[in-house]
């Protein structure tokens, strides 16, 4: 079948290196294309994350990066969290699970969910266990039970693992249930990863004749072939060789590709940066994320997998006349049914998000605080939080937070809090 002029152009582009730039003109002088073909083509590219456009730099060829956990648990993340006994196959740990199956139902029954790389949470039914392995699934037998002789064989020939715990099966379930969701929430957080683009005019390799170098920015990053050796500042490049390098580093200024967005702030707002450089592990050079992309508007994310704590204190909130109104729930509370600290501070942080909204301001985190209580706060008490800005800077607000209780006070919080323009 003949390609169209557009998957043409998008063939084109999938075929350039990263960080190569593209323009219509270029495209279609190439080709030899309509230039109004290949601006829809570019903008389709860019639709498919095959291309970014920049401000001030252009529409550069990008790869996807994949850096979170996108597949399931595996079954050594699950022992961790179960603190379980392996039985049998250590060495299959590391093998992603396919799905969970609580073996509550009649054994021909569960061989209708069973497939390669489940894992059957079941009890001492050893003819549940041997169906499991039969069909290539890993078994954790709740209760404390251990496994008979002919299971652990099995086991063995099919190479999968078998893991005993004490714990009874809704437990189970339980604990693994919010290990998927915190798995769900890592994998929700925007990342240098997902940020990052390999350009040229950022860094340069120190080998190379400096002098001759067209710095992108008021700093540039020194390279020895991949590896990672510091920042400089631009204007010093005519006189840096690699035997004098060392003494212009500029601060060892880098994130690494975990790094989360408001940390890429402060460090970019702290260094006044416009861009950031990307290194691995073993101090490779990954890539740039420039300012635009850390600062813009992130939309937030709906989890599916269930509501956290957090989420159910949000939902309790009511807020009258600039002041955060909730009853202390038993959940929120310690063993002694004192509300805890964990709890209270998602309570001021709320407050601190309801005075930032008021100011019009979308960036910050909380960069120190001091907490000085001089009542508890019991289960099922009334209380209302109450936020005032006693200052403001270029770069941060000194706030208090206060927490009362039919008009007593209860806790007094001071904070300095960072924020981005």
């Amino acid at each position: 079948m003949t390609k169209t002029k557009a998957e043409k152009i998008i063939e084109y582009i999938k075929g350039l290196p990263e960080g190569t730039k593209i323009s219509v003109r270029q495209v279609s002088s190439h080709l030899g294309v309509s230039e109004g073909t290949s601006y829809r083509a570019i903008k389709q590219a860019e639709e498919e994350g095959l291309v970014k456009t920049i401000e001030r730099v252009g529409t550069i060829r990008v790869i996807k990066k994949e850096d979170h956990i996108v597949g399931d648990l595996t079954f050594d993340q699950v022992n961790r969290v179960i603190q379980g006994a392996v039985l049998t196959g250590h060495q299959y740990l590391d093998r992603e699970i396919s799905r969970f199956i609580i073996g509550a139902m009649r054994t021909e029954e569960i061989g209708k969910y069973l497939e390669d790389g489940a894992f059957l949470i079941v009890g001492n039914r050893e003819d549940a266990q041997l169906r499991a392995i039969n069909s290539g699934a890993g078994i954790l037998i709740t209760g404390g039970f251990g496994a008979s002789p002919e299971i652990l064989k099995k086991a063995e020939a099919h190479k999968v693992p078998v893991i005993s715990t004490e714990h009874d099966t809704f437990s189970i379930a339980s604990l693994i249930h919010r290990e998927l969701y915190s798995l769900s929430l890592i994998n929700e957080v925007t990342t240098a990863n997902d940020l990052m683009l390999k350009q040229e005019g950022y860094a340069t390799d120190v080998t190379a004749d400096l002098s001759r170098f067209v710095p992108g920015e008021s700093v540039t990053f020194l390279l020895d072939g991949d590896r990672f050796l510091g920042t400089v500042k631009s204007r010093d490049l005519p006189h840096i060789n690699k035997s004098n390098y060392r003494k212009y580093l500029y601060q060892d200024i880098y994130v690494p590709a975990h790094t989360t967005i408001q940390s890429m702030r402060q460090m970019m707002t702290w260094h006044q940066l416009n861009i950031i450089p990307v290194v691995g592990s073993s101090r490779e050079f990954l890539g740039v994320v420039h300012r635009r992309e850390v600062f813009k508007d992130v939309a937030p994310h709906t989890l599916q997998t269930g509501m956290s704590t957090e989420e159910i204190i949000d939902r309790e909130i009511t807020v009258r006349e600039n002041e955060l109104h909730i009853k202390v729930m038993p959940f929120m509370t310690d063993e002694f049914g004192t509300l805890t600290q964990a709890g209270f501070m998602r309570l001021v942080e709320r407050m601190v998000m309801m005075v930032a909204k008021e100011r019009d301001i979308k960036n910050y985190h909380i960069d120190s605080l001091n907490v000085t209580n001089l009542r508890l706060v019991q289960i099922n008490q009334a209380i209302q939080l109450n936020g005032e800005i006693l200052d403001i800077g270029d770069q941060y607000i000194k706030m208090e937070v206060r927490t009362m209780s039919d008009g007593v006070l209860y806790s007094k919080v001071g904070l300095m809090v960072q924020y981005f323009k």
